[in-house]
């Protein structure tokens, strides 16, 4: 990879599409999940300290490597020291690994990472931030992008912070429409990201709220009573859950070996088949003990089997099997007795109501 990635990207795809960083669900397992169904997406891992790849070879063995389907990878770390940053980027660059970019956490809300000075304390630390996206730029050749949100609370001048940061070496942004203090409450807000837009000269990447791909396709266009220009990209994070076919559109099925799927799309939507859910619940759990083991992948696969289901009227006779499974055995088990009482219904689509 090189400093010029995302542009040459933009040359390829008509928009950016990303797994939004989601710590404790963005894994190996759940990327390769949502990359099964939507090959064109970019994947950004979970949030990892630069201070904990630095001082632990086990952390950096652990996450670092995956599986080809995931790439390009892009790994995300947080921090507030630049000399740290530096040297995590050296190790996240070694070629073995195989990584696409790093991306800088400076959005995240949650107090303790606040406290710290990581995440989106990096708002009101504009000198350190900026610090620390130079360091890193001049210590790989990795492209460095960053997450952040509009403001900490409402007192930043968003579009100066950009360009500080576009200016010390960041080759993509993407911006979440809350502040801090707002975390995940109320509605994402993208007024001033059209307006940031028309002032950087690296993409902008939309974030927050965003349903699925037809929806991220109409938010990122620069609504006509707008100034600024139009995004870049978007990224969907929560509403991916169990449904890795948020990241589909229905101009992606043009071809014959994927006119199956045009039926299942309704008002841009994506709406799977009974199988369909059944086979993204056996590859995930199966992945996830495969990546983590038996113990630790069947306990934590326990939070996504029911978001698979969650559109099947039956889902309720079976949630507490789901969300008590101790076992890959168990978890297949449960699928299978499904498939084999609704047989006659595996073909039909639970979100459109095709099954009573």
């Amino acid at each position: 990879m090189n400093k010029n990635f995302w542009q040459e990207q933009l040359k390829k795809h008509e928009k950016l599409c990303f797994l939004a960083p989601m710590d404790g669900y963005g894994d190996s397992a759940y990327r390769q999940s949502m990359k099964r169904v939507a090959p064109h997406i970019f994947c950004i891992s979970e949030f990892y300290s630069a201070d904990g790849l630095v001082f632990s070879k086990f952390l950096a063995d652990a996450v670092l490597p995956h599986e080809t389907i995931e790439d390009p990878l892009i790994i995300q770390i947080f921090g507030k020291d630049p000399a740290m940053f530096a040297k995590a980027a050296k190790i996240i660059s070694d070629p073995r690994y195989n990584i696409a970019g790093i991306d800088v956490n400076m959005g995240c809300p949650a107090k303790k990472v606040v406290r710290s000075g990581h995440g989106s304390s990096l708002l009101i630390n504009e000198d350190t931030a900026f610090d620390i996206i130079k360091a890193l730029d001049e210590a790989t050749h990795l492209p460095i992008s960053v997450k952040t949100r509009l403001s900490f609370d409402g007192n930043q001048d968003l579009v100066r912070f950009a360009q500080g940061l576009q200016k010390s070496g960041a080759k993509l942004i993407t911006i979440h429409g809350r502040t801090a203090k707002q975390a995940y409450t109320g509605t994402a807000d993208f007024t001033n990201i059209y307006t940031l837009k028309a002032n950087l000269d690296i993409p902008v990447i939309w974030n927050g709220d965003v349903k699925h791909y037809d929806d991220g396709m109409q938010k990122v266009l620069l609504p006509a009573w707008y100034e600024g220009a139009d995004l870049d990209g978007f990224m969907i994070g929560r509403k991916s859950f169990g449904n890795p076919w948020c990241f589909l559109w229905e101009k992606h099925f043009h071809t014959p070996t994927w006119a199956n799927k045009k039926e299942g799309f309704i008002h841009g939507v994506y709406h799977p088949t009974l199988w369909e859910m059944f086979e993204a619940m056996e590859f995930h759990a199966t992945e996830l003990v495969k990546t983590k083991w038996e113990c630790k992948g069947s306990l934590e696969i326990r939070k996504h089997l029911v978001q698979y289901i969650k559109s099947f009227p039956w889902v309720k006779e079976y949630r507490k099997r789901l969300v008590t499974t101790e076992s890959i055995e168990m978890t297949r088990a449960t699928i299978e007795e499904m498939k084999t009482r609704f047989a006659n219904d595996l073909t039909k689509r639970p979100g459109l109501g095709e099954i009573a």
